[in-house]
């Protein structure tokens, strides 16, 4: 279902169609099922790097096509260092430009042996045009040796709200 303007400029006595009230349940329908995309990891990503990159270019790349507005997206993982102790950051990338600042959205240190981490955040994009949007899950470490490991059922997900 999609998104129809819904008309503004009824008149008294102006009779109402068929067409009018299906766009009504239409809108409805839409507002009911907003756009979601979301992925739950099922392998373990190993990744090295110290500067922001996908941190699964094939899976944790999310695509929905909203109505336009504000999109919530969320991330929540258990993470491990994979070489070495390492602070890792995290952001994401929407239609090509990166959410946070030089270090991302949020950070982690991760310094303890092969003990998990649990990393969770939330992100409200807002204004965002009607059409297709892409959401990619990015990070990086401080060294370039050094990375992390992304435990299985890791979830990323957007939905238009």
């Amino acid at each position: 279902m999609t998104w129809t303007t819904p008309k503004t400029d009824w008149v008294t006595g102006e009779l109402i169609a068929a067409s009018d009230m299906n766009e009504v349940g239409e809108n409805l329908a839409t507002l009911k099922n907003p756009a979601t995309a979301i992925y739950t990891t099922t392998e373990e990503i190993r990744v090295v790097g110290d500067q922001f990159s996908d941190l699964d270019s094939t899976n944790l790349n999310l695509t929905i096509t909203t109505t336009g507005g504000d999109v919530l997206v969320h991330f929540d993982g258990a993470i491990a260092r994979n070489v070495s102790s390492n602070r890792c950051h995290f952001d994401i990338d929407v239609d090509g430009t990166r959410q946070g600042g030089d270090n991302g959205l949020t950070h982690i240190d991760v310094v303890h042996g092969d003990r998990r981490h649990s990393v969770s955040f939330d992100r409200l994009v807002q204004g965002l045009s009607a059409g297709s949007h892409t959401f990619k899950l990015q990070w990086k470490g401080n060294n370039a040796g050094r990375g992390i490991i992304l435990y299985p059922d890791a979830q990323f997900w957007v939905r238009e709200i």
